[in-house]
Protein backbone atom coordinates (compact mmCIF):
# COMPACT_ATOMS: atom_id res chain seq x y z
CA UNK A 1 0.00 0.00 0.00
CA UNK A 2 1.56 3.49 -1.07
CA UNK A 3 1.84 5.90 1.76
CA UNK A 4 0.48 9.00 1.02
CA UNK A 5 2.78 12.45 1.15
CA UNK A 6 2.04 13.99 4.26
CA UNK A 7 3.27 10.74 5.78
CA UNK A 8 6.72 10.68 4.77
CA UNK A 9 7.16 14.15 5.35
CA UNK A 10 6.09 13.66 8.77
CA UNK A 11 8.32 10.82 8.99
CA UNK A 12 11.36 13.17 7.89
CA UNK A 13 10.68 15.99 9.93
CA UNK A 14 10.72 13.48 12.69
CA UNK A 15 14.06 11.76 11.80
CA UNK A 16 15.73 15.23 11.57
CA UNK A 17 14.66 16.05 15.16
CA UNK A 18 15.98 12.55 16.66
CA UNK A 19 19.40 12.91 14.66
CA UNK A 20 19.45 16.81 16.12
CA UNK A 21 18.56 15.54 20.17
CA UNK A 22 22.54 14.43 21.07
CA UNK A 23 23.71 17.30 19.87
CA UNK A 24 21.84 19.56 21.69
CA UNK A 25 21.80 17.79 25.15
CA UNK A 26 25.99 17.80 24.74
CA UNK A 27 26.09 21.48 24.28
CA UNK A 28 25.61 22.73 28.04
CA UNK A 29 28.45 25.15 28.27
CA UNK A 30 29.95 25.81 31.44
CA UNK A 31 29.23 23.59 33.88
CA UNK A 32 29.61 24.24 37.94
CA UNK A 33 30.54 20.86 40.09
CA UNK A 34 28.46 21.80 42.46
CA UNK A 35 24.96 22.78 43.10
CA UNK A 36 26.19 25.05 45.85
CA UNK A 37 29.01 27.92 46.43
CA UNK A 38 29.81 27.69 50.01
CA UNK A 39 31.65 30.44 51.54
CA UNK A 40 33.48 30.34 54.67
CA UNK A 41 34.03 33.24 56.51
CA UNK A 42 36.48 32.02 58.03
CA UNK A 43 39.06 31.25 55.10
CA UNK A 44 37.82 34.89 53.92
CA UNK A 45 36.11 33.28 50.48
CA UNK A 46 36.24 30.62 48.78
CA UNK A 47 36.40 28.99 45.11
CA UNK A 48 33.84 26.66 42.68
CA UNK A 49 35.33 24.60 39.70
CA UNK A 50 33.60 25.55 36.09
CA UNK A 51 34.14 23.38 33.66
CA UNK A 52 33.67 24.29 29.34
CA UNK A 53 32.03 21.32 28.30
CA UNK A 54 31.52 22.64 24.54
CA UNK A 55 34.78 21.83 22.51
CA UNK A 56 35.50 25.78 21.44
CA UNK A 57 36.79 28.32 24.06
CA UNK A 58 34.42 30.65 26.03
CA UNK A 59 34.47 33.52 27.72
CA UNK A 60 32.97 32.79 31.11
CA UNK A 61 31.26 35.19 32.86
CA UNK A 62 31.16 35.06 36.47
CA UNK A 63 28.51 38.04 38.62
CA UNK A 64 26.83 37.49 41.94
CA UNK A 65 24.20 39.49 43.14
CA UNK A 66 22.21 39.51 46.18
CA UNK A 67 18.77 37.71 46.87
CA UNK A 68 15.43 39.62 47.82
CA UNK A 69 16.20 40.88 52.27
CA UNK A 70 19.71 40.22 52.04
CA UNK A 71 22.56 42.76 53.71
CA UNK A 72 24.26 44.34 50.73
CA UNK A 73 26.62 45.47 52.91
CA UNK A 74 28.39 42.02 52.38
CA UNK A 75 30.53 41.51 49.53
CA UNK A 76 31.41 38.51 47.28
CA UNK A 77 33.77 39.44 44.63
CA UNK A 78 35.06 36.93 42.11
CA UNK A 79 38.70 37.55 41.28
CA UNK A 80 38.36 37.01 38.28
CA UNK A 81 34.81 38.15 37.10
CA UNK A 82 35.59 37.58 33.51
CA UNK A 83 37.78 34.87 31.99
CA UNK A 84 38.60 32.84 28.72
CA UNK A 85 38.70 28.86 29.36
CA UNK A 86 39.50 26.51 26.47
CA UNK A 87 37.34 23.98 25.33
CA UNK A 88 37.14 20.77 28.07
CA UNK A 89 39.15 22.64 30.28
CA UNK A 90 38.23 23.35 33.70
CA UNK A 91 38.56 27.02 35.36
CA UNK A 92 38.49 27.66 39.28
CA UNK A 93 36.88 30.68 40.06
CA UNK A 94 37.96 32.37 43.29
CA UNK A 95 35.90 35.13 45.59
CA UNK A 96 36.84 37.10 47.89
CA UNK A 97 33.98 38.05 50.76
CA UNK A 98 34.58 41.82 52.23
CA UNK A 99 32.49 42.34 55.53
CA UNK A 100 32.18 45.48 57.78
CA UNK A 101 32.33 43.29 60.93
CA UNK A 102 32.02 39.57 62.17
CA UNK A 103 28.94 37.78 60.65
CA UNK A 104 26.99 36.28 63.30
CA UNK A 105 24.11 34.81 60.95
CA UNK A 106 24.31 33.28 57.65
CA UNK A 107 23.90 35.00 54.39
CA UNK A 108 22.42 33.96 50.91
CA UNK A 109 23.45 35.20 47.62
CA UNK A 110 23.06 33.98 44.04
CA UNK A 111 25.95 33.44 41.88
CA UNK A 112 25.70 33.37 37.65
CA UNK A 113 28.40 31.44 35.31
CA UNK A 114 27.38 32.17 31.81
CA UNK A 115 29.53 31.25 28.94
CA UNK A 116 29.93 33.58 25.79
CA UNK A 117 30.71 31.53 23.02
CA UNK A 118 32.83 33.69 19.50
CA UNK A 119 31.53 35.31 17.45
CA UNK A 120 29.45 32.74 14.68
CA UNK A 121 32.07 32.68 12.06
CA UNK A 122 30.66 35.87 8.84
CA UNK A 123 28.23 37.13 11.45
CA UNK A 124 28.36 39.46 13.94
CA UNK A 125 26.24 37.25 16.40
CA UNK A 126 27.20 35.45 18.84
CA UNK A 127 26.43 31.71 19.66
CA UNK A 128 23.60 30.44 22.20
CA UNK A 129 24.68 31.45 25.97
CA UNK A 130 23.92 29.15 28.98
CA UNK A 131 23.46 30.25 32.40
CA UNK A 132 24.00 28.92 35.53
CA UNK A 133 22.64 30.52 38.17
CA UNK A 134 23.30 28.83 42.10
CA UNK A 135 22.72 29.46 45.58
CA UNK A 136 25.75 31.11 47.70
CA UNK A 137 25.91 30.39 50.83
CA UNK A 138 28.08 32.30 53.58
CA UNK A 139 28.85 30.57 57.07
CA UNK A 140 30.22 32.70 59.92
CA UNK A 141 33.67 31.79 61.98
CA UNK A 142 32.28 30.07 65.01
CA UNK A 143 28.84 29.09 64.20
CA UNK A 144 28.42 25.42 64.50
CA UNK A 145 27.26 23.15 61.60
CA UNK A 146 23.37 22.72 61.57
CA UNK A 147 21.80 20.14 59.08
CA UNK A 148 17.91 20.59 60.31
CA UNK A 149 17.74 24.25 60.09
CA UNK A 150 14.23 24.08 59.34
CA UNK A 151 13.47 22.55 62.90
CA UNK A 152 13.94 26.10 64.45
CA UNK A 153 11.26 27.44 62.21
CA UNK A 154 8.07 29.05 64.47
CA UNK A 155 4.60 28.71 63.01
CA UNK A 156 1.67 31.14 64.41
CA UNK A 157 -1.98 31.53 62.94
CA UNK A 158 -4.45 34.04 64.08
CA UNK A 159 -7.72 33.96 62.00
CA UNK A 160 -6.91 33.33 58.62
CA UNK A 161 -3.86 33.98 58.80
CA UNK A 162 -0.47 32.28 59.16
CA UNK A 163 3.30 33.69 60.06
CA UNK A 164 6.35 31.66 59.72
CA UNK A 165 9.77 32.97 61.48
CA UNK A 166 13.22 32.28 61.25
CA UNK A 167 14.76 33.11 64.58
CA UNK A 168 17.61 31.10 64.26
CA UNK A 169 20.83 32.26 63.01
CA UNK A 170 20.94 29.81 59.65
CA UNK A 171 19.27 30.17 56.01
CA UNK A 172 16.46 27.69 55.38
CA UNK A 173 15.78 26.49 52.19
CA UNK A 174 12.43 24.75 51.61
CA UNK A 175 10.04 24.13 49.02
CA UNK A 176 7.79 26.96 47.99
CA UNK A 177 4.35 24.85 48.66
CA UNK A 178 2.81 23.81 52.35
CA UNK A 179 -0.74 22.85 53.78
CA UNK A 180 -1.62 23.14 57.07
CA UNK A 181 -3.34 20.11 58.87
CA UNK A 182 -5.70 18.29 59.21
CA UNK A 183 -7.65 20.91 56.66
CA UNK A 184 -4.76 20.42 54.35
CA UNK A 185 -5.03 23.93 53.28
CA UNK A 186 -2.62 25.02 50.63
CA UNK A 187 -0.42 27.95 51.11
CA UNK A 188 2.53 29.61 48.80
CA UNK A 189 5.67 30.80 50.36
CA UNK A 190 6.28 32.68 47.16
CA UNK A 191 10.11 31.89 47.59
CA UNK A 192 11.82 29.09 48.45
CA UNK A 193 14.20 30.56 51.23
CA UNK A 194 13.88 32.09 55.14
CA UNK A 195 16.76 34.40 55.65
CA UNK A 196 17.68 34.58 59.81
CA UNK A 197 15.42 37.20 61.18
CA UNK A 198 13.11 36.99 58.37
CA UNK A 199 8.98 36.55 58.60
CA UNK A 200 6.60 36.16 56.37
CA UNK A 201 2.57 36.42 57.27
CA UNK A 202 0.33 34.75 54.76
CA UNK A 203 -3.53 34.83 54.19
CA UNK A 204 -6.24 31.95 53.40
CA UNK A 205 -9.70 31.88 52.15
CA UNK A 206 -10.59 30.06 55.44
CA UNK A 207 -10.12 30.20 58.94
CA UNK A 208 -7.16 27.96 60.10
CA UNK A 209 -8.79 27.82 63.70
CA UNK A 210 -8.83 24.06 63.59
CA UNK A 211 -5.40 23.53 62.02
CA UNK A 212 -2.31 22.71 64.79
CA UNK A 213 0.29 21.63 61.75
CA UNK A 214 2.10 22.58 59.18
CA UNK A 215 3.47 20.25 56.81
CA UNK A 216 6.36 21.33 54.52
CA UNK A 217 9.08 19.44 52.33
CA UNK A 218 12.62 21.20 53.94
CA UNK A 219 15.63 21.12 51.45
CA UNK A 220 19.27 20.22 52.33
CA UNK A 221 22.40 22.84 51.83
CA UNK A 222 22.86 21.21 48.18
CA UNK A 223 19.28 21.80 47.15
CA UNK A 224 17.75 18.09 47.82
CA UNK A 225 14.50 17.79 49.08
CA UNK A 226 14.62 15.31 51.87
CA UNK A 227 11.39 14.13 54.19
CA UNK A 228 8.25 16.00 54.63
CA UNK A 229 8.30 17.93 58.05
CA UNK A 230 5.55 18.50 59.98
CA UNK A 231 5.65 21.41 62.92
CA UNK A 232 3.39 22.71 65.35
CA UNK A 233 1.12 25.59 64.52
CA UNK A 234 0.31 27.66 67.44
Amino acid sequence: MRQPFFFWKVLFILSLFLICIPQVSMATGMQPDSSLLLIQEKESGGSMNVTNTDNIPSLLYTQVINVDGEDDTIKLLPTQPVVRVEGGKTQQVRFILKTEKPLITEHLKRVIFEGIPPKIPGSNKIGITIRQNLPVLIHPEGLPERKDPWTLLTWHKEGNQLKVTNPGPYVVRLAQQFVTLPSKTQFDLGRTYLLPGQHITLSSASSLTADNEVRFVPVSRYGVQVSEFIASLN
